[in-house]
């Protein structure tokens, strides 16, 4: 079982801490929650999400001290273990910055959707394998596994994504951003390819150097 504090479970966290003139009072939201150990980098598991269809995948990389939660990756502060189970403390005060992984991801997903004749206007979050036509979310879930060897929802790269939507969506975005704003009949891939143009130019500056 997990604490998640309410501005976390709001997504209201980004890579520069709590949103601006965001608040909330509530008690931290607890919410279900498994690791099993891995041979090569910690613990993974599940954790619920904000919401019932939120993908659930949660990674512990103890080396490198970061959990991956389904509310973004946040630093590990502490890690124990004795015959009651695993405890963990999280910093959830702002986001990882991103690496030099993330940029590869935006630019290999830009790649992909290289001309209209490999973009798939009619995304339903179904991701095929080696498919003639990528949307702009199964780009970005095939350049996070090419690059970083796995999927994860909240990768910095998808996280930076979608916040450039939220400036540029308007009334394109739904439910599901990625795929709302690709599916519009209004959205050119030349948005498409500024959307990350722009999602990567703002991680290039907090990238750690």
């Amino acid at each position: 079982m997990c604490e998640v504090p309410c501005e976390v479970n709001a997504l209201a966290v980004n890579f520069d801490g709590v949103k601006p003139n965001f608040s909330c009072y509530t008690p931290p939201r607890r919410v279900a929650a498994s690791l099993r150990e891995t041979e090569k980098t910690g613990w993974i598991g599940t954790m619920e999400g904000a919401q019932p269809e939120d993908p659930t995948r949660f990674e512990v990389v103890e080396g490198a001290r970061i959990a991956k939660v389904p509310f973004g990756w946040f630093a590990l502060q502490s890690a124990r273990t004795d015959e009651n189970g695993l405890f963990l403390s999280i910093a959830a005060d702002k986001q990882l910055p991103p690496t030099e992984d993330d940029i590869r991801i935006l630019e290999r997903a830009r790649a992909l959707l290289s001309d209209e004749r490999h973009w798939n206007k009619q995304d339903d979050r179904t991701c095929r394998p080696n498919p003639e036509r990528w949307s702009l979310f199964c780009a970005l879930m095939r350049a996070t596994e090419e690059v970083s060897g796995g999927v994860h929802y909240r990768q910095p790269a998808l996280q930076a994504a979608r916040e450039v939507l939220n400036d540029v969506g308007g009334n394109r975005l739904g439910k599901h951003r990625l795929m709302d704003y690709n599916n519009h009949p209004a959205t050119t891939l030349e948005e498409v390819h500024q959307l990350l143009r722009t999602a990567q130019s703002r991680l290039a500056k907090r990238v750690p150097h």
